[in-house]
């Protein structure tokens, strides 16, 4: 069998009404050198058939089914990887789906990196959308995601190679209960000081914040997921909404870049005051050292010099003396 390029790991515990949305945008990547591997993490008997199902009508498609594991199954995912022959591993949520180009995007980033993400857009039930901004390749960036409890990306658009990922010491497990699951893994690539960081500008997926609909049944949200898919079919809405996407980045970085600008210029300006306090302390000093050097060269300083060591004498006989 020849290496495909990537491995999609695609887990999923709920019935499986949103399912179908997610695999049928996996398999209409423009890349197609893939293989998809469909995690039951103690799905239902249904989402387990209609996993089998799928995968009979592609064999790129493979089927994993466990009891349900700790926590969101992590381990179970990890399990899933030790049989992986893709270069590179993505990973998709049962309710996000991926635009075409995701994967193409993927791997041009994964050809610079060991570990990356694309742009996470979540889509509000009101229609409305956020773009979460930050870039791996900066030290600050990852130090902000190693030792507080931020993130700025999600599993869905997320890449890294398996070569990296083979090498460390631990991979997929169950997070402690107070960590989000993504971050818990992503410090494990973070921490390693010998693999490389990046993100590529770009948004390949939608993602329908699950958080925000808690209050929404499965049926409203597959009716919901099915109206996304059919919008966004349209190459000119995905583009519409792309740039709507790269204008909220455009604005983000206008205004780190007044931010920077503004400290730059506060600092230059305490520069300033402190350049010129300096040279106010060296004129004073100046002046004092005219004055000493004055007074050791006068007369009266030259005339009671013979006062002064005797001064010191008397110190010395003084401080010998017990009293």
């Amino acid at each position: 069998m020849t290496q495909p390029r990537f491995t999609v790991l695609l887990p999923v515990n709920r019935p499986p009404a949103l399912l179908p949305f997610a695999v049928d945008s996996v398999l209409g990547q423009s890349l197609r050198d893939f293989e998809l591997f469909i995690v039951c993490d103690g799905a239902p008997e249904e989402t387990v058939e209609a996993a089998e199902k799928l995968a009979s009508d592609d064999d790129r498609i493979r089927v994993f089914s466990f009891a349900k594991g700790e926590r969101h199954g992590e381990a179970h995912r990890h399990t899933a990887l030790l049989q992986a022959n893709g270069r590179y591993v993505a990973q998709i949520g049962d309710d996000d789906i991926w635009f075409p180009e995701h994967l193409s995007e993927l791997d041009h980033l994964l050809q610079t990196c060991d570990f990356g993400n694309l742009l996470q857009a979540e889509i509000m039930p009101d229609g409305a959308f956020t773009v979460y901004i930050g870039d791996l390749s900066d030290a600050d960036t990852r130090r902000k995601m190693l030792e507080s409890k931020w993130n700025f990306f999600g599993p869905s658009t997320v890449g890294y190679s398996l070569e990296a990922y083979r090498s460390l010491d631990v991979g997929w497990s169950p997070a402690p209960s107070d960590l989000w699951t993504d971050l818990f893994m992503w410090r494990k690539f973070l921490a390693r000081t010998d693999l490389t960081f990046a993100t590529r500008p770009t948004v390949q997926c939608i993602k329908p914040s699950a958080v925000l609909r808690q209050d929404m049944s499965l049926s409203e949200r597959q009716n919901e997921l099915a109206a996304l898919v059919q919008r966004f079919a349209d190459p000119a809405e995905r583009q519409a909404f792309q740039t709507g996407c790269n204008e909220h980045l455009i604005s983000h970085l206008r205004s780190e870049s007044r931010r920077h600008a503004d400290n730059a210029a506060r600092h230059a300006q305490t520069a300033t005051a402190q350049q010129g306090k300096i040279r106010q302390q060296q004129a004073e000093i100046d002046q004092l050292k005219q004055r000493h050097n004055a007074l050791l060269a006068s007369r009266s300083w030259k005339m009671t010099a013979p006062f002064r060591a005797i001064g010191k004498a008397l110190q010395k006989l003084f401080a010998r003396r017990p009293f």
